[in-house]
């Protein structure tokens, strides 16, 4: 570290100067040399990420019948990723996930004995980490921080959307993020974009980027418009109607038709998470529905003392014609 004795033959207040200007470029250049360093350790865990291992994908065979084809529609919702219960945790999670898109497969394939499905659309519909701010008590209820969550939530998203880009020829992802993946407290001043859900998005499209059949945006916004041809829908989390995040079914189908009537965007359906449970509730001008999917997670004590709440581990699957623009089938896919 220099000192005023470095300058001799000045005067002091020159050299008071001179040791400014030269503490001023150590500075900037340690600071260069501190933000080469972050971004080297980003950089590498980054590359680490994409170096472990990640499979080639494998496209389906070309389906060259002419008949009118269908689309799938995939709402994949609540993991949960790291919420340990009696029966839960991440592993549980992976596994159930994956049993969920192995089902789906077969499924399709059941659909394709009519007709082509050569595409799918897949709804990510928030809450798939269970975050770390949600309650006083949720870090003795985790396997994983913050940190785990976003690895291995990130990688089981890439995981399965690559395996629909090996059952389908293209595989559209449409993303909502959930309550749980709020950084910090309701009240701390923290944009609701800044969500961990969304940032588990962009790593897992990272993984599959240059794929040409796969088209995956991001989402500022808290409500994801769905358009497959002529069939439209509102992907939601849950969370945007009722105090507290909680509405009855009631209070979403009067929500729901007030969105019919002046959302400026003529939809179908809303497509819901959050509740962790399975539902449908009919709107107002007898077309569209409201679809609740229930979670991969099993045995919330939480829910179940404080709301009466609890339901078998779900996700849901939908074909819809994109030419009418309406839904043909729907399943309830127990992953348990």
């Amino acid at each position: 570290m220099p000192d005023i004795s470095d300058f001799h033959g000045d005067s002091e207040l020159e050299a008071l100067k001179k040791l400014s200007q030269r503490l001023v470029r150590q500075l900037h250049e340690a600071k260069r040399g501190q933000d080469a360093l972050i971004k080297a350790v980003y950089q590498g865990a980054y590359d680490a990420f994409l170096m472990q291992g990640w499979p080639s994908i494998t496209p389906p065979v070309k389906d060259k019948r002419k008949s009118k084809a269908e689309v799938a529609l995939w709402h994949m919702t609540d993991w949960q990723g790291a919420k340990v219960t009696t029966s839960y945790n991440s592993e549980v999670m992976i596994e159930r996930v994956m049993r969920f898109v192995d089902k789906a497969e077969k499924i399709t394939n059941v659909q394709r004995a009519d007709h082509p499905v050569k595409e799918c659309v897949i709804m990510f519909g928030g809450d798939m980490v269970e975050g770390l701010f949600n309650f006083p008590t949720q870090a003795f209820e985790i396997d994983r921080t913050i940190y785990g969550q976003f690895v291995t939530v990130s990688k089981l998203l890439g995981m399965v959307v690559h395996r629909a880009l090996e059952i389908y020829e293209h595989v559209t992802v449409i993303a909502e993020w959930g309550n749980h993946g709020r950084i910090g407290s309701k009240r701390d001043n923290v944009p609701k974009a800044d969500n961990i859900d969304r940032m588990c998005y962009e790593m897992a499209r990272q993984l599959l980027a240059g794929e040409p059949r796969l088209t995956w945006q991001d989402c500022p916004e808290d409500i994801q418009k769905v358009e497959v041809g002529n069939y439209r829908a509102l992907l939601m989390h849950g969370d945007e109607v009722g105090r507290a995040g909680f509405a009855s079914p009631s209070a979403w189908q009067a929500a729901g038709n007030r969105w019919k009537s002046s959302y400026g965007w003529d939809f179908n359906d809303i497509f819901l998470g959050h509740y962790h449970k399975v539902a449908q509730e009919n709107l107002a001008d007898g077309i569209g529905a409201i679809y609740w999917t229930g979670s991969t997670e099993s045995d919330n004590r939480y829910a179940r003392d404080s709301m009466a709440a609890s339901g078998v581990p779900s996700q849901r699957l939908h074909f819809v014609d994109p030419e009418k623009g309406r839904t043909t089938a729907q399943y309830v896919v127990w992953v348990d």
